[in-house]
């Protein structure tokens, strides 16, 4: 329901959009951390506190008995600096064990 000001009662959209250009790549972020009911929260604040939304995120149970989850996430849009400080972010979180990164980056076809 909306209100006469146009409130949807959610709270404002703030997150950074980051749109294609020269020098931007997705970066690709799989993370290896030990299972925990504070496990994605703790892996997700890198991109909270920075104002920024994940373009891909998907977490799975791993391991002989779940004690493992491996979480996969990319960013769009992003750059070498903010790739760079987001892993390293990601590696001093409690919990987590491993972190890989890679990027993706849209092909160049010849004309």
């Amino acid at each position: 329901m909306t209100s006469p000001l146009g409130d949807t009662g959610h709270a404002p959209y703030s997150s950074k959009q980051i749109g294609p250009q020269a020098g931007l790549f997705t970066a690709c972020f799989s993370v290896v951390a030990a299972t925990d009911p504070h496990t994605l929260s703790r892996v997700l604040e890198p991109f909270t506190k920075r104002a920024i939304t994940p373009s891909y995120v998907h977490a799975a149970r791993a391991g002989a008995k779940g004690e493992l989850m491996h979480i996969d996430l990319e960013l769009a849009g992003a750059d070498a600096d903010i790739a760079w400080r987001l892993a390293n972010d990601l590696r001093g979180q409690w919990l987590v064990e491993k972190v890989l990164t890679s990027e993706k980056a849209a092909a160049d076809i010849p004309s």
